[in-house]
């Protein structure tokens, strides 16, 4: 039999004298040590200020006697976690965050840091005395367990824990901002009506969201990150879990209607129609991730004849990654394993890595469908041919050897297009743009260059 008893009266001050006096308690036999780190304990003691709600604590009402003597003792069934954080801060352990000057480390959402916090940077005695006073006397949920089994708290510990907690992801959709919006409206929550999910994630990629606990929602907002950060800095970004949580951060003010969110959904709405008539597998992440990146560099600049082409191009190159699967373990395997394969195993969530695959993939891609029309005939080498040179060349211009930022990189026609020098990739070179040795014949162009390494 057991029997819980509420104490409404139960304080942060009598807890932490409680524990100070040993009548609180860990049973190291069923419960794990101290696993919060100290950013989990600053977050905890902000949202105690704040007059955030907690979670039920739970504590076994003991009581003992051996003879003339007696005890009683309040043994720790859940909020241990909590009891510790709570316990260092009155000890002066740590200094809470400043929300606005510790905001990379806070993660606090924007509207927080901009309004006054009387108790950033304070340990426990820097507190003002009404917010000591306040903090002490706060009330906890707490449920006392009495029980005529000894087993019996075992058992409720077991269950309270056999609980599913949230994932990353479900924890990300309830941040505040735009992003999160964003990306619940593409990647889909069935049970929340307004949140249906693009059809390219549930046709072209067999998507069923309600099951996945989120997974194509972050995998959506995997892919938006690549595509706007590369839109905006023309680099890739890593999208491992911490990486996300950063970006969902960074874009609390999100604009959901931006020209470059809009984009992100014309690229789905396309490739939604272009592979959503079920004639081959359904599409895997790294396949999808790759197409939305060379969709982006095809839309603007170049004729639409490469639309008819995209399809089957990408099928020769599915055809080819899988023909090279088989030679994985072979000593030189297959180069669509070997430049791409292999990339999608080994931390295929590092930015070095998706740009392996990603150059690969544009080549491949590119060479399928040639030729492309560019729009303005007046351009020489179009976004696609760019990205694939900028890459290809280790990001290094060939006149003065030095890194070249995305936005500082331009192609050079290697025998100038003048003297009947095709465009092409073999053809092409990266150079920044103040070193483009405009309307100069390729022996010129070469003396610059050697010019420039040998230091004249």
């Amino acid at each position: 039999m057991m029997t819980v008893v509420p104490d409404p009266d139960f304080t942060i001050r009598k807890l932490v004298d409680l524990r100070r006096e040993r009548m609180i308690v860990v049973n190291p036999e069923y419960q794990r040590g101290e696993v919060w780190k100290r950013p989990q304990q600053k977050r905890l003691i902000d949202s105690i200020l704040r007059g955030y709600p907690l979670p039920f604590f739970f504590f076994h009402h003991i009581k003992r006697a051996v003879g003339e003597y007696s005890s009683e003792v309040l043994e720790v069934i859940d909020g241990q976690q909590r009891m510790n954080a709570i316990c260092a801060f009155y000890e002066n352990a740590f200094k809470l965050f400043d929300p606005a000057k510790d905001a990379a480390d806070a993660r606090f959402p924007r509207f927080i840091g901009e309004t006054p916090c009387p108790w950033a940077r304070c340990d426990f005695d820097s507190l003002s005395p009404q917010l000591k006073a306040d903090f002490l006397d706060t009330k906890l949920p707490v449920n006392k367990i009495i029980a005529d089994d000894p087993n019996a708290p075992r058992d409720l510990f077991i269950r309270l824990q056999a609980g599913m907690p949230l994932n990353a992801q479900e924890k990300r959709d309830a941040w505040p901002g735009k992003f999160t919006e964003f990306v619940l409206r593409a990647g889909g929550k069935p049970e929340v009506d307004r949140y249906p999910g693009h059809e390219f994630f549930t046709k072209v990629m067999g998507a069923k969201p309600a099951k996945g606990r989120g997974k194509f929602r972050q995998f959506c907002a995997q892919m938006a990150m690549l595509f706007l950060t590369r839109r905006a800095t023309g680099r890739l970004c890593d999208t491992k879990s911490e990486a996300i949580d950063d970006f969902y951060y960074q874009n609390l003010d999100f604009d959901d209607k931006s020209a470059d969110a809009q984009r992100f959904l014309e690229i789905l709405d396309k490739l939604a129609l272009f592979f959503g008539d079920r004639k081959r597998p359904y599409m895997k992440a790294h396949e999808a991730i790759h197409l939305v990146l060379l969709m982006d560099l095809l839309l603007d600049d170049y004729a639409p004849n490469w639309e008819s082409k995209l399809c089957k191009a990408f099928d020769g190159f599915m055809e080819r990654f899988n023909e090279d699967r088989r030679t994985a373990r072979d000593e030189e395997p297959g180069e669509f394993w070997s430049r791409y394969g292999q990339w999608t195993r080994t931390n295929a969530d590092s930015a070095t890595n998706i740009g392996l695959r990603h150059e690969f993939f544009c080549a491949k891609v590119f060479e399928a469908m040639a030729p492309l029309q560019l729009k303005d005939r007046k351009r020489s080498f179009g976004p696609f041919e760019r990205e694939i040179v900028y890459y290809r060349d280790k990001k290094l211009c060939s006149v003065c050897n030095r890194e070249v930022a995305w936005r500082d990189a331009e192609v050079h026609h290697v025998k100038g297009h003048a003297k009947g020098g095709p465009t092409t990739l073999r053809n092409a070179t990266l150079v920044h743009g103040q070193c483009h040795p405009k309307g100069v014949s390729a022996d010129e162009f070469e003396q610059q260059r050697n010019g420039l390494a040998s230091g004249d």
